[in-house]
């Protein structure tokens, strides 16, 4: 399931959780009527977060894939959920590992004579 968080510089606020693109959008909207009549602040922030409240625009790769796959597995018994599960973190960093050697074993594997 996504997350999605609206943050404000201005008012250094940022938004509950949002579920839908749409539901960000008027999270947005409403905000920017309520408290800056409508006009838009510099710097606006708005996209998807992982459990964590982590942007994943901020994270770099590795810790992007990490956190998607996190995210997935933690999805599977709790979509709604929020918060860190230590469980689908070992899981997605076995997976990742799992396929670091696997692709390292067929690299091997192809370029041996």
């Amino acid at each position: 399931m996504r997350r999605y968080l609206y943050r404000c510089p201005v008012c250094r606020t940022t938004s509950p959780v949002c579920r839908t693109r749409a539901e960000l959008k008027a999270e947005g909207a409403g905000h920017r009527a309520a408290l800056h009549g409508g006009h838009i602040p510099d710097d606006e922030i708005h996209g998807e977060a992982d459990r964590r409240g982590r942007w994943y625009a901020d994270l770099s790769f590795i810790a992007a894939v990490q956190a998607r796959l996190a995210d997935a597995y933690a999805d599977i018994p709790d979509p709604n959920g929020m918060g860190r599960r230590l469980w689908a973190d070992a899981l997605s960093w076995l997976t990742l590992i799992a396929t670091a050697a696997a692709a390292l074993w067929c690299t091997t594997t192809a370029l041996q004579p």
